[in-house]
């Protein structure tokens, strides 16, 4: 398998990228849990635009090896691009446990089951990443958003207060706590 990942890598930087798949393949046929191979045989496919077969490669690099957080998060992307967010979660479920202290698949993850609607679980999950890594706007805009789907106006504005002070959102996410804020301040004059 080693041998053949040689081969592949001699390929790739002589341009045979086809030559490289195939060295790739050969490779994991020898040893299905050849790590290296595996990552270099999914970027090559991811770009060429072979999804489907990146996809299969990363379901079965985790069957062997649930540990590799990064195969988890890349299939779990692939998954939500493609609207399949049942799969997703399983996919992410299925790794949590070796997941630990990594805030940003901790925070993933609870985006995954906010975007299904299970804000409660996410609320649950989002607070992990925001212990881990408070400084991180990102986790604490997708915390507010679910603490305000259950109502909990109060929390969730501490936590769109702990999103804003982070400096770090990107400006997507800055326009998406611009809009909940004038949104918020439009339903509070209308109330009163």
């Amino acid at each position: 398998a080693e041998s053949e990942y040689r081969k592949a890598i001699a390929a790739v930087n002589q341009g045979r990228v086809s030559e490289a798949v195939d060295s790739l393949r050969n490779a994991l046929h020898q040893d299905s849990l050849h790590v290296a191979s595996r990552q270099l045989l999914v970027r090559l496919l991811l770009e060429a635009g072979n999804k489907d077969e990146a996809i299969r490669m990363l379901r079965d690099g985790i069957a062997g090896q649930p540990a590799q957080l990064g195969w988890a998060m890349s299939l779990a992307r692939l998954q939500v691009d493609r609207g399949e967010l049942d799969s997703a979660w399983q996919t992410l479920d299925h790794t949590l446990p070796a997941a630990g202290n990594n805030p940003d698949y901790l925070g993933f993850a609870a985006n995954v089951l906010q975007r299904l609607g299970r804000h409660g679980e996410a609320a649950d999950q989002y607070p992990k990443s925001t212990r881990i890594a408070p400084g991180d706007g990102r986790w604490w805009l997708g915390l507010a958003w679910c603490l305000d789907a259950q109502g909990q106006a109060a929390e969730a504005r501490e936590a769109f207060l702990h999103a804003r002070q982070s400096g770090n959102l990107s400006p997507e996410l800055l326009a998406l706590y611009d809009q909940k804020l004038q949104f918020a301040l439009l339903s509070s004059l209308s109330r009163a």
